[in-house]
């Protein structure tokens, strides 16, 4: 797959963020170990490039959020969201119109 623009992703990302850091975070908690997640996340999509390069971050949020979200919580919800904007992208991206 050629290199794939994530600039749009990166800015859903980020409002995502920018939610989250809306409350105060106290340090290693739940809320400040994700936000380092998806900001590693926007550092890799900052221009265009291969998909390999953003998989292993997506990976780790979904590994981090199997192992300590609960999946019905507000941070489970944010986390399904990203995931799923993710998936669709790449979708988008395979599909014969994009090619």
């Amino acid at each position: 797959m050629r290199k794939i623009y994530f600039g749009d992703f990166r800015l859903y990302v980020i409002s995502h963020i920018k939610e989250i850091q809306k409350v105060e975070i106290d340090a290693y908690t739940t809320e400040w170990f994700l936000l380092r997640y998806l900001k590693k996340i926007t550092k890799v999509t900052e221009s265009r490039t291969e998909y390999t390069r953003v998989e292993g971050p997506m990976r780790s949020m979904i590994r981090f959020y199997v192992d300590n979200i609960d999946d019905k919580s507000e941070l489970g919800e944010r986390c399904r969201k990203i995931h799923t904007e993710y998936r669709k992208l790449l979708r988008d991206k395979q599909s014969s119109k994009y090619s």
